[in-house]
């Protein structure tokens, strides 16, 4: 059994306590910002006794500081990344669409692309945090607040879709 599955399948298992709940639900969240490339909002329906707007702020905060996380390791990563583009013309290619896509949607791009409910985060994260020109504490800062409210829209999205369609889900 994988990390994600004995993460997950603990989660289920914890989702009648409130307080251990959200520790792991955060964990979640941070892991999967930072290493899992999967969708976090089905674990929004789990423990129905831990109110929503807890979870939505968990989500929120958990990128936050997952993002933080991969701040850092993308400011070790573009290095490497440009040299690979010197020895293959396609990956070259391929790192100026990503330069070009960052750059043209900043900071409003990436919360935009973060608050889609369902979508696969670990790689705009990566992108934007390898190729943001900036790297001061100022950036991080806005790059973690970026994401820190894409996780609570995110939420509140989906809280949205779920009470539209009258699923008592909550």
């Amino acid at each position: 059994m994988g990390f994600i599955e004995g993460l997950t399948t603990f989660l289920e298992q914890v989702q009648g306590d409130p307080l251990t709940y959200s520790v792991v639900f955060f964990i979640y969240i941070i892991a999967a910002t930072i290493i899992l490339p999967i969708p976090v909002e089905l674990m929004l329906f789990l423990s129905p006794v831990t109110p929503f707007a807890i979870k939505a702020i968990l989500l929120g905060v958990g990128k936050a500081v997952g993002s933080i996380i991969v701040f850092y390791i993308g400011m070790n990563l573009e290095e490497p990344i440009i040299n690979l583009t010197k020895k293959w013309v396609f990956f070259r290619m391929v790192v100026s669409t990503c330069k070009w896509f960052v750059d043209k949607l900043g900071y409003i791009g990436l919360y935009l692309i973060m608050s889609v409910p369902l979508m696969v985060d670990t790689v705009p994260v990566y992108l934007f945090s390898i190729f943001r020109k900036e790297r001061t504490d100022r950036d991080l800062w806005i790059f973690a607040l970026t994401n820190l409210a894409a996780g609570i829209t995110r939420a509140a999205i989906v809280f949205y879709v779920v009470t539209e369609l009258g699923w008592d889900i909550l």
